[in-house]
């Protein structure tokens, strides 16, 4: 079950690329590959490469940021920690410290642990006014646009819920960006399978900002180097 309530919308899984696209062409040069690739795919040429950071002022007290800022876990114990008006207080959510307001950008996010089959886990993007105190819902209502995995099950943060049958569950994932089109994809780095795609996202002309979620002790969720 997703973590929150959803109010009715329209957001609709995208259709799975064909068998004919599933692998990366490296040999490729850049220009030749873009004929070939959906749009979608498109987010993964070079020259959108951005390096993200997490922004441990925003992290929630049972979040441990790393000291480098690229991987987050989640501790049994409540942190003493400043209570910033900029800190998430009920959800265990951390931002990034990048934000954008135009172009497209992509960042790649790795779920590492032992307890990866029951954790529970999101990634996604966040407006800068995403809601950090009390009890709010994750969905795009509130500014979030995520997919979420939770004790197995695999669902993009529509509203309602969808739920996205993928064998095996993705633990590298490609977030996708396109803040002109107002545009959010999730992509599997292992295959280059399109997870999720949110289109018509509303950012209503604010700065976005990478958006986590971690409620599992074991788990970390890891900002890689998102050089092709």
């Amino acid at each position: 079950m997703c973590r929150g309530g959803w109010a009715a919308g329209t957001e609709q899984p995208r259709a799975r690329p064909s068998p004919c696209h599933t692998h990366w062409a490296p040999a490729m040069g850049c220009d030749q590959l873009s004929t070939l690739l959906p749009a979608w795919r498109k987010f993964l040429l070079p020259h959108n490469t951005v390096k993200v950071t997490l922004d441990p002022e925003t992290a929630h007290p049972m979040l441990l940021v790393s000291q480098d800022n690229s991987s987050v876990r989640w501790k049994s114990k409540w942190q003493q920690v400043p209570d910033t008006p900029e800190r998430f207080d009920y959800w265990w959510c951390v931002l990034g410290r990048e934000e954008f307001r135009e172009g497209r950008h992509y960042w790649l996010v790795e779920v590492e642990g032992e307890r990866l089959k029951y954790s529970g886990w999101a990634v996604g993007v966040a407006k800068a006014s995403v809601k950090r105190k009390g009890h709010f819902k994750m969905s795009p209502e509130e500014g979030i646009w995520a997919v979420e995995y939770y004790e197995g099950l695999l669902n993009s943060l529509t509203s309602p819920p969808t739920s996205l049958s993928l064998s095996p569950i993705p633990t590298r994932i490609w977030v996708c960006l396109d803040c002109t089109q107002g545009q959010v994809s999730f992509i599997n780095a292992d295959n280059g399978v399109e997870i999720f795609t949110f289109t018509a996202a509303s950012f209503s002309g604010e700065s976005i900002h990478p958006w986590f979620w971690l409620r599992t002790k074991g788990i970390q969720l890891c900002l890689r180097d998102s050089t092709l």
